[in-house]
Order: structure tokens, then sequence, then C-alpha cells
């Protein structure tokens, strides 16, 4: 692998984000590497929303992104003093869109050299591995995808690759 200067971590900010963070964070003091984190808001989600205002419900798309993005900052902030990251040297950038499609966008345009992704193994075997998103972004990336996985997903698929 070429020198590692910059790495993109997409983050869902569930409680699995945290590990792979903290992968993330260790990849890039080894490194001296910058870090981008990238949290997308999907589509789907803001369509749902737009669904509810056309019954009649008394809600806002745009106010549910700008929820979103704020609760995030914050998580992200609470995660790096987790991980030891030094916020301000780490670049954040917010996306609305399908997942799969804006993390490979942003590949194309921020040319990190290397992914840092998270599957929690929850899925089917085939997707259990890999993860959805991790996998479609591993099938179609041009740079390097590290896929963490903490105990927890190790042992889940340990036991289903058992025979």
């Amino acid at each position: 692998m070429d020198d590692i200067k910059k790495i993109l971590v997409p983050l869902a900010f569930t409680d699995y984000s945290q590990g792979v963070l903290n992968c993330a964070a260790q990849v890039a003091l080894k490194n001296d590497a910058r870090l981008i984190v990238l949290s997308i808001i999907n589509s789907r989600d803001i369509e749902s929303v737009e669904s509810i205002v056309s019954m009649g419900y008394d809600v806002d798309a745009e106010h549910y992104v700008e929820v979103i993005r704020k609760d995030r900052k914050q998580k992200l902030n609470k995660m790096a003093d987790e991980a030891g990251i030094d916020r301000e040297s780490v670049k954040v950038l917010f996306k609305i869109g399908k997942p799969v499609d804006e993390i490979l966008k942003v590949i194309n345009k921020e040319a990190p050299d290397l992914v840092v992704m998270g599957t929690r193994g929850r899925a089917n075997l085939k997707n259990g591995i890999m993860g959805a998103v991790a996998g479609k972004v591993f099938k179609r990336s041009p740079v390097n995808v590290l896929s963490y996985r903490d105990e927890d997903v190790k042992k889940s698929l340990e036991k289903k690759l058992s025979f």
C-alpha cells in the first residue's frame, strides 16, 4: 500500500461508529494522515419526512436535516475526543443522498488514500461479511477500503463461518 496521507471515514453515527473512528484514527496517527469524516443523510429518510408532510403532519424536511446535522456534529465531537483526535484537524462533510453514491462521489472529489468503513454483520451471511453499503463501496472504490470489525462482529462472523 502506498503512503497513506488522507483517510475517508464514512460514519452512520451508530454505537458501532466509535470503533470505526478509533480504527481510522489509529491508522491516521501511524501514517501522519488527515481524516475526512463523511456523514450522509439518506435521501430515503428525507423522502419519508416529505411523505409525512403530504399527509398533513407538521414536520419540515429542512428542519429534519438541520436537526440531524446538529446531532451528528455533537456526536462527532464526543467521538473525536474519545478517539484522541484533534477536532480542528478533521475535515467534516455532510451530504444528502444514497450512501454508496455519495461515498463514491467523495472518494472521487477528495482523493483519499484509504477508506475505513465498518459493518455490524447483522444481515445474512453475504452482507454480514462486508455489509451492504461497505460491500458496494469495496467493489467500486478506486482506493483501498479497510473494513473494521469489533469483537462482537468478529465472534458472530466466526460462528457463521464455522462448518
